[in-house]
């Protein structure tokens, strides 16, 4: 299974553009290496980067980011098997890594350098050492099991509700007396404090706010943004679940749920509320939940869902069982294939859903135009001396960068960069501009050329999919005094 998960996920790794937070990343990863592991860890993102640094980013960055996703998301896959094994047997444990590995949303977001996916896996791990917990009653289980859950929560905030999965399986699951579960409890607690202690010293040793940003993501009540609240949030997630390709997928989840509410064995009902209970946390408390956000609670549903097939089919004798299982791998194998195969060839051609559309193929934030942009710049840009001004947000620019030729990274400012542009004129003869989105994010630059005195060249268009080469949001410019 972990063969097939990796010859699925890791062709063509690098095909689609860098979106804005993979750029984030892999700068965070970057600045490890300068001796910087807790930069800007405010948004509840506090260690990701650091398996991004392992694979060295300085080198084949995009390869880098994506890849580490994949190695954290293996050790997902191989405790979902777990406890589907341990639920339904190999069958359970087969059907729960099978349908993971073609859910297209899963498929999706662990090709990318994001940490929800992360997040989830770990999870699904942190659930699976606490099952082994509830059987044991073991000093060193419960410190293992404290150890994943506070990584999850560490990888990404997303993760923290599912501490209450923990709390549900550590006191209802086990034979053992009452007092012992609440030994284990405050073990499991005591870990994840200590594991949170070096990040938290830091941000009060540099007085930095303590996760503002991750926790301004929670109260649904004051939010003013449109489709957020819970109503907007269930609205998004049965979009993702309705149109993220051929909802094949969708459909055996939810019945694989069902099922394994159906049989109504202790362990099941359990963890059925322990999957649950954090994801209606998540979608009631959240001021706006992200499709992306999603990728921390799907995992765990869609492993029990892959459990829930494998106990219906382990009632039935062993011929009609293998047979059953081969149709509902190549039922679940063909559309999936199809998919995968657009995602390797041609990924702006993905069915995606229109807000995940527009995040990562038509809109600023993800990395079409401006790769392009990066990409021709040794074609165009006269002299490897030569300024290169990003008229853009920043975190655009910076990510623009890590594809960028050595001597063709861009300055990065703040948007739309008009001091810069108007000093770097000042000092040189000719100054390249790349703009994003102009004007309403990047500078108008004829208009600026007007006022400076200047001549504005348009030497490169660079459209995203849907544009054309009169209207693309990416254009280069030469501006000369």
């Amino acid at each position: 299974m972990i063969l097939i998960f990796f010859a699925s996920r890791i062709p063509s790794l690098t095909e689609l553009p860098l979106h804005n937070d993979e750029g984030l990343h892999l700068t965070r990863a970057v600045e490890v290496w300068n001796l910087h592991p807790f930069w800007e860890i405010g948004d509840g993102k506090i260690i990701n980067h650091w398996a991004i640094a392992l694979f060295y980013p300085q080198n084949a960055p995009v390869f880098a980011g994506r890849i580490a996703t994949i190695f954290i998301s293996t050790l997902g896959l191989a405790a979902a098997f777990n406890i589907g094994r341990g639920l339904a047997g190999n069958s359970g444990g087969a059907l729960a890594a099978s349908l993971w590995i073609v859910t297209p949303y899963i498929f999706f977001y662990e090709r990318l350098a994001f940490s929800d996916s992360e997040a989830g896996a770990l999870v699904v791990v942190a659930i699976a050492a606490n099952l082994k917990l509830a059987r044991s009653g073991a000093i060193r289980d419960a410190i293992i099991t404290g150890f994943w859950l506070a990584l999850a929560v560490l990888f990404k905030f997303t993760a923290a509700p599912y501490a209450f999965s923990i709390v549900l399986i550590t006191l209802l699951l086990p034979q053992y007396p009452l007092r012992r579960r609440g030994v284990m409890l405050a073990v499991i607690a005591l870990t994840g404090i200590a594991m949170f202690a070096v990040p938290l010293a830091y941000l009060i040793l540099r007085r930095e706010p303590l996760f503002e940003i991750a926790l301004g993501w929670v109260g649904v009540g004051s939010s003013q943004i449109e489709g957020a609240g819970l109503s907007g949030n269930i609205a998004r997630f049965a979009t993702l679940m309705t149109t993220f390709g051929i909802p094949l997928w969708a459909l055996l989840t939810m019945i694989g749920l069902a099922l394994t509410g159906i049989f109504r064995r202790k362990t099941d009902i359990v963890l059925l509320a322990a999957a649950f209970i954090p994801f209606m946390l998540t979608i009631t408390l959240g001021r706006e939940v992200l499709p992306r956000h999603f990728a921390a609670a799907l995992p765990i549903l869609v492993a029990l869902g892959g459990a829930g097939l494998g106990m219906a089919l382990i009632r039935l004798p062993a011929l009609p069982r293998r047979l059953m299982a081969l149709v509902i791998a190549i039922t679940l194998a063909i559309p999936f294939a199809l998919l995968a195969i657009i995602a390797y060839d041609a990924p702006e051609n993905l069915p995606l859903p229109a807000e995940i559309r527009a995040e990562h193929i038509t809109d600023h934030s993800s990395g079409y135009g401006l790769r392009a942009a990066v990409l021709d710049l040794p074609n165009l840009v006269t002299g490897t001396d030569t300024v290169i001004i990003a008229s853009m947000f920043p975190d655009s620019c910076r990510r623009a960068n890590f594809e960028a030729a050595r001597d063709y990274k861009m300055l990065c400012t703040a948007a739309p960069g008009i001091e810069a542009i108007t000093q770097a004129l000042a000092a040189h003869p000719v100054v390249y501009i790349v703009t994003d989105n102009a004007p309403l994010i990047g500078a108008d630059i004829p208009m600026l050329a007007s006022a400076l005195g200047a001549t504005a060249e348009r030497i490169g268009e660079y459209p995203r999919p849907g544009e054309t080469l009169e209207n693309a949001s990416v254009v280069l410019w030469k501006l000369s005094d």
